[in-house]
């Protein structure tokens, strides 16, 4: 890592910290498949995080997010869009995960969005897939779907009210859900449902884990299975 990479990382995972410091996390009941705790201030354990462009791991530019666990959960500030995954965390079948992220002061980005990943696959190659299912804070919600190097919008950029907004200094706390049975998978925020698709569209069986795009300052106190 660069000094300039670990002094900006530094900085984020400090104010991080003290912001998490004035929010009291709800207890989620969840069927971790992984261990979350731990390395506390420093990177998740086994935690994998790929960019966009292609980092992976530690390598090039994953080194610009900082990624630190904070139990509950880990705080993350995204330079470049990631995803970020435990190679435990799979699931097929029916199945539901859910998690609960608070978006922290935006600086003007409305547009970048944070949320959950389902039916990831060879997430380290140049033919991963998974389903994406985003908000950002202008109030709308997305799911898309990445496949290699391309990607598939499922469902655009849409208006919901349920999503709760950043505004002020108040972190904005969001919960996503992914519902998924035989025939269809329901996407909701908040407990509303966003929109229903087809199970065959969405494809979600493999790895879940947490995408979050550019210049994004969130705490995820909770992401797994809900049992």
């Amino acid at each position: 890592m660069t000094g300039r990479a670990s002094r900006v990382s530094a900085l984020s995972i400090a104010m991080g910290v003290a912001l998490c410091a004035s929010i009291a996390f709800p207890l989620t009941v969840l069927a971790q498949e992984h261990k979350t705790g731990g390395n506390e201030g420093k990177r998740p354990i086994g935690w994998q995080v790929r960019t966009d462009a292609g980092g992976h791991k530690m390598a090039g530019d994953v080194d610009t997010i900082a990624f630190a666990q904070m139990t509950p959960g880990f705080h993350l500030t995204t330079g470049p869009a990631a995803i970020l995954w435990h190679p435990d965390s799979a699931a097929s079948g029916a199945y539901t995960v859910e998690s609960t992220i608070f978006l922290f002061p935006t600086k003007g980005r409305d547009l970048e969005g944070y949320g959950l990943f389902v039916g990831g696959s060879a997430l380290s190659d140049a033919t991963q897939s998974y389903t994406y299912f985003l908000l950002r804070n202008d109030g709308k919600f997305l799911v898309k779907q990445r496949q290699g190097q391309k990607t598939v919008t499922l469902t655009d950029w849409t208006s919901l009210a349920a999503i709760t907004k950043q505004a002020g200094t108040d972190a904005a706390k969001n919960v996503l859900r992914v519902d998924v049975s035989a025939a269809d998978v329901a996407f909701t925020v908040n407990g509303t449902e966003a929109v229903r698709l087809p199970r065959a569209t969405v494809r979600p069986d493999g790895v879940f884990g947490v995408r979050v795009n550019h210049a994004v300052n969130a705490h995820v106190s909770s992401v797994g299975r809900v049992k």
